[in-house]
């Protein structure tokens, strides 16, 4: 296990939220908390993105296929899609745009960029 700095930025069309703070590598895995939010990546064959807190999000990412994943809310479990347009992995950083539908209603294009460094 390695304590990592990380940079964190996901945009929208309308939006852009950035995290810069600190987190911990072990394995083939990422883990942070962004405003009490835990947000774990595993870097696989399939690229997979958890944020937990009042909600649970599980979305999947693999170059040009659609992949099901799970939103779990206080209002009951919505139906997830993502589909990957472009992922980009090289050794500190994961690059990944994507369009989601949650319920079959696409809700916008998202391009998240991840950079870590090892915490000296």
């Amino acid at each position: 296990m390695s304590k990592i700095n990380i940079e964190a930025v996901l945009k929208t069309k309308n939006n852009i939220h950035t995290f810069k703070g600190k987190g911990i590598k072990k394995d083939n895995q990422i883990i942070y908390n962004d405003e009490n939010v835990q947000t774990k990546i595993t870097l696989d064959n399939i690229i997979t993105i958890e944020r937990n807190s009042d909600y649970n999000l599980k979305i999947n990412f693999k170059p040009g296929i659609k992949l099901k994943g799970t939103y779990i809310t206080n209002y009951g479990t919505l139906n997830v899609e993502t589909k990957t347009i472009n992922l980009i992995q090289k050794n500190n950083e994961l690059e990944i745009t994507y369009k989601l539908k949650v319920n079959e209603t696409h809700i916008d294009t998202f391009t998240y960029n991840l950079k870590f460094t090892l915490d000296t």
